[in-house]
């Protein structure tokens, strides 16, 4: 799940990113790339359409979606290494078909015996679930009892040497504390550590039994858009949204205090931790599981002996459905979040570049099972003029579409962990995520320190491509790459830049680029040649230290 005061650092993380460029001295005169791009625009235009509603992992758009990709695998000759059970997760990888099914927490139902009491002179005073208060949507279920204890805003971040719980011992104790950070200031040095689940995992470490969270002035309400996480995975212990009243309830009973100096006190780094009142509560919540599915294609290579080691060409295929938490829209009312760019247009290259490389007459383009479940005509959104057959490679190629990605990497991580050909084999993991919006020819790559090999690649590539090229060393930069290169694994993670139709509506498919994207799939088919035929595989790096210009997807794993 993802946060706002996360998303706009992304935006400027994104706009921004590039540790080195590299910038053609003229204009480049780039040849006519071998990727069509009307068929790119028509299978965007299709991804991103109102029929599939924004392709919500666990949605019916979702799967419409997956069925879309999985066709195109078939009509283009892959072999499926998944199940033609797109909907059971306890499916074997029998080549059946190219679904990977998997199951994730997509919400909590709240049940009807939540509870929030405080102790007073006259007993217990109670107060009213979904009025003033309710729980979190990262919240556990589970009872607790215990002294509140007010903690500022809760942050501990040593690396920004603050620490909220320097004087404070929350063991066996509520803690009470504010959303956000200190002056909600999005270029403060604590902003990135305002997230609830941060906090709450904080507490959780430091011995609390449950946390309740107080929203700002300017937002008293349970309304949750604004803080909440869309991952769904619960903290691991009860965490109630109350309203300011509740606060400042708890500072006059206590201490006959004032719940705004307290946190006047919070904002300016002077506040003193402080023991209020003795608090109940249940929060009785449950989960909600659904089901999604990757989407895995295999063309095997030539050589007899390099066709065991395998080359994943991924992007993601979910996005934000009908908005909810991850969305930056202006309204919160649900609307269609189409997900173009985001990431209709990296689905694209991946059909684009499997069916330029099974042309090239691989064993695996001979052997795509007939139950796959995924085969109609070549007719429709999807299908696409000839193209130039692609060299027969060495290496072995896996194309998959990820879903879950805007859940934060759920379907990537699911595949590194139950992957459908060994990891230990797997030589590199190339991505693409947002790559329909190529503007001023600029082209960002991350991930070029993690491979020796990787610098010479890029410039050797570039000369051909001729983008203004910015990079960045970094293996992370929450997308899917970043779920392989956490297992030692080279990636490259293709992107043409955030804008102002990120996580909004707006995102939709006329805005694409798609003589731009044709270029940019045109590199990464260079890439891949050159990577799969290569007698060596690359040579992993790990990068000891962060890179402040790697792209931010704006949501912590």
């Amino acid at each position: 799940m993802k946060t706002l005061p996360l998303f706009l650092a992304a935006g400027c993380a994104l706009t921004l990113a590039g540790r080195t460029q590299d910038r053609p001295a003229a204009p480049p005169t780039v040849a006519s790339p071998p990727f069509a791009p009307e068929t790119i625009q028509a299978q965007i235009a299709y991804l991103a359409s109102d029929e599939l509603r924004g392709r919500g992992s666990g949605e019916p758009g979702n799967e419409k979606a997956a069925q879309f990709i999985a066709r195109a695998f078939a009509r283009s000759g892959l072999r499926p290494l998944g199940t033609s059970r797109e909907r059971d997760p306890k499916a074997s990888g029998d080549g059946s078909g190219y679904f990977q099914p998997f199951t994730f927490l997509a919400g909590r139902a709240v049940g009807r015996k939540n509870r929030l009491e405080f102790a007073d002179e006259g007993g217990w005073s109670p107060y009213r679930v979904g009025q003033d208060f309710e729980p979190s949507g990262i919240s556990g279920g589970g009872k607790a009892e215990g002294d509140v204890v007010f903690v500022g805003y809760g942050i501990r971040a040593p690396q920004a040497n603050h620490d909220d719980y320097a004087h404070a011992d929350v063991k066996g104790k509520i803690v009470l504390l504010l959303a956000g950070s200190p002056g909600d200031d999005p270029h403060g040095p604590l902003y990135e550590f305002g997230d609830i689940r941060r906090k709450a995992l904080t507490a959780r470490e430091l011995g609390a039994e449950a946390v309740l969270v107080a929203p700002p002035k300017n937002a008293d309400t349970l309304d949750q858009s604004r803080f909440a996480f869309a991952d769904a995975s619960d903290a691991g212990l009860p965490v109630l949204r109350v309203r300011r009243k509740v606060a400042a309830d708890f500072f006059t009973a206590g201490l006959g205090g004032k719940f705004e100096e307290a946190e006047a006190a919070a904002n300016t780094g002077k506040f003193v931790p402080t023991q209020l009142v003795r608090v109940r509560l249940t929060a009785d919540v449950t989960k909600i599981e659904k089901v999604t599915a990757n989407i895995v294609g295999l063309i095997e290579g030539s050589d007899p002996v390099l066709k065991n080691e395998y080359i994943v060409i991924g992007a993601h295929l979910d996005h934000l459905g009908m908005g909810g938490p991850g969305s930056l829209a202006k309204s919160s009312a649900p609307a269609i979040h189409h997900g173009a760019d985001d990431n209709a247009s990296g689905a694209s290259g991946v059909m684009q570049l499997a069916r330029y490389f099974a042309r090239s007459g691989g064993s695996g383009s001979q052997t795509a099972g007939a139950n796959s479940g995924a085969r109609t005509a070549a007719n429709g959104p999807g299908a696409q003029n000839d193209l130039t057959p692609a060299p027969r490679l060495k290496r072995s190629l896996i194309f998959v579409a990820f879903s879950g990605e805007e859940l934060g990497l759920l379907g990537s991580d699911h595949y590194v962990k139950h992957p459908l050909r060994p990891l230990a084999q797997t030589a590199a993991m190339l991505n693409m995520d947002m790559i329909g919006r190529l503007r001023d020819n600029k082209l960002i790559i991350t991930g070029s320190g993690t491979a020796k090999e990787w610098d010479g690649l890029l410039n050797e590539t570039n000369r051909a491509a001729g983008f203004a090229l910015a990079r960045s060393e970094s293996g992370f930069g929450a997308s899917d790459q970043q779920s392989f290169y956490t297992h030692d694994i080279p990636v490259l993670f293709w992107f043409t830049g955030t804008h102002s139709d990120y996580h909004t509506p707006t995102d939709t498919a006329d805005k694409i680029n798609a003589p731009g994207e044709a270029r940019v799939l045109a590199m990464v088919a260079d890439c891949i040649v050159k990577i799969a035929d290569a007698p060596t595989r690359p040579t992993f790096q790990r990068i000891q230290t962060g890179d402040a210009n790697a792209p931010s997807r704006g949501f912590a794993v």
